[in-house]
């Protein structure tokens, strides 16, 4: 199908699911630090940490979001050219810029070390950068496939309540294996952390 044979897809999804993967993981820390009060142990230079990772893999998101249009370009084909157009500027132009918006700009804010330290504001961007990167999904999965190599088959994707029940769903599931996690798992691995937090170095006294 058009736009799904770009040579940047291996990296692209590699700092995508990255990107995403410190998203997701940073909303729940987030939450599982101010309930189980592990403020000592998920410190602020933890999650500062964390949105700097953000802040370098949202930026290579968005130099492959500018390379796929740069390559359908360079190639001289025509039906990739019009894909990736169409993806800016077509019907689904609203999922597009929704998924520029919430992958590319939004962890700009990133730069300023008064955001990297807000949790409120780091929750609410990681949120934004979830949502990016699940439109992002959709532009490249349904834009394809309501716009393929015959023209006579093209449509305009509207979901039914069964795309909406299986996502409703999908989020069931995950609330639901992150709560019995957190039920029947340590959330924190004392191997890793024990020999960093506070009081567990060896302090040597003169007696």
């Amino acid at each position: 199908l058009p736009g799904w044979h770009t040579t940047i897809f291996p990296p692209y999804f590699v700092a995508g699911a990255v990107f995403s993967g410190f998203a997701m993981v940073q909303n729940v820390l987030i939450i599982l630090r101010k309930v189980f009060h592990y403020e000592h142990i998920i410190t602020l230079d933890t999650l500062e940490k964390m949105n700097k990772i953000m802040l370098l893999t949202g930026s290579l998101v968005g130099y492959a979001y500018g390379m796929e249009f740069f390559i359908a370009w360079y190639s001289g084909n025509p039906i990739e050219q019009f894909t990736f157009v169409n993806r800016a500027f077509g019907p689904y132009a609203w999922a597009y810029w929704i998924m520029v918006s919430c992958n590319v700009l939004s962890p700009q804010f990133f730069w300023f070390k008064k955001i990297r330290r807000s949790i409120p504001i780091m929750f609410i961007l990681a949120v934004f950068v979830n949502i990016g990167m699940w439109f992002e999904r959709f532009v490249i999965v349904v834009s394809s496939l309501a716009n393929d190599y015959l023209p006579s088959s093209w449509a305009y994707y509207k979901p039914t309540y069964v795309d909406g029940m299986i996502l409703i769903g999908s989020f069931g599931f995950f609330f639901t294996f992150i709560l019995l996690f957190t039920k029947a798992l340590p959330v924190v691995s004392m191997a890793e952390v024990k020999a960093v937090v506070d009081g567990a170095q060896p302090s040597h006294h003169d007696h």
